[in-house]
């Protein structure tokens, strides 16, 4: 049946019989055929943008197995600590790297499996394959390729990366170090490199940060997220005014605008383990024992 473009479409209207149900019905189901086309291409394109990022965990997957491969050749019968942490992390690489490669299959059943729901048919079965170059619809919905060096040391999130370099060198020195469990690590002015590692109820963030603790902090203004950063400043900038507790060193640092006192309880080795706030009106000892 031929239909002109005549104004009284607009009205839903037949334009011989000026039926107006069946013309609305005709113009319903195709505009709903031509949606579903369209969810259908964007899940195809969806699907080969995937596929191409599975490719890219393959050749991650092989360029890190290389590499490793590489340096434990070059590294050969070497003692070094660092060797073994670089040969711990590749691998760690590999496994999430194979992870994101699985997970990204499991996406494409999904959009497969919801296109066998619309149409009737896989991915694979309804047209030719998508190329997915970059179109000029394509650039303005998906970010540009990152063409910039990759994150420094210092960008890095996991600690046992971003702090490689001191943790290296704190085993180096024989100290007690967990590097799996360094939240933080400084060097000093000096050279000594202080630390803190997540630890126990005994010692450690995870002690520092008992919901008493925090509690007595936030009553000298220090919120919950500053505390760490107090504890770094004071050992780095800080000066010693006094002691609490059994042996506690009290520091006196200027933090947040105001001059602050806290106490921080370190090892022979720098690694910090205790901390609490100290009231400016409280009273503390000059000498490092009770007499």
């Amino acid at each position: 049946m031929f239909f002109t473009g005549r104004t009284d479409l607009s009205c839903g209207q037949h334009p011989d019989t000026g039926d107006t149900a069946p013309w609305r019905r005709t113009r319903t189901v195709r505009s709903r055929a031509l949606s579903v086309a369209e969810v259908i291409a964007q899940l195809r394109q969806a699907y080969a943008l995937i596929t191409e990022a599975r490719q890219a965990t393959r050749q991650a997957d092989a360029a890190i197995t290389d590499g490793a491969d590489v340096f434990a050749a070059a590294t050969l019968g070497s003692t070094q600590p660092e060797v073994e942490q670089i040969n711990h992390l590749a691998a760690r690489s590999a496994e999430e790297v194979r992870a994101a490669h699985a997970l990204l299959g499991g996406a494409q059943e999904i959009v497969d499996g919801y296109c066998h729901h619309l149409a009737g048919h896989g991915i694979g079965e309804g047209g030719p394959p998508v190329s997915v170059s970059p179109s000029t619809d394509d650039t303005t919905t998906r970010p540009p390729p990152a063409t910039g060096p990759p994150p420094t040391a210092d960008e890095h999130t996991d600690p046992q990366i971003r702090y490689a370099e001191e943790i290296a060198e704190l085993r180096r020195r024989g100290a007690a170090v967990k590097p799996h469990d360094v939240v933080r690590a400084e060097r000093l002015d000096d050279g000594r490199i202080t630390w803190i590692e997540r630890g126990d109820e005994d010692g450690g963030l995870d002690h520092i940060l008992s919901p008493k603790r925090i509690r007595d902090f936030e009553g000298v203004r220090i919120p919950r997220e500053k505390i760490q950063d107090l504890l770094f400043v004071a050992i780095r900038n800080g000066t010693v005014v006094g002691h609490c507790g059994t042996d506690r060193p009290v520091y006196e640092v200027e933090y947040l605008g105001e001059r602050r006192r806290v106490a921080v309880s370190t090892t022979s080795e720098w690694k910090i383990y205790g901390a609490n706030p100290v009231s400016r009106k409280q009273k503390i000892r000059r000498a490092l024992h009770r007499k």
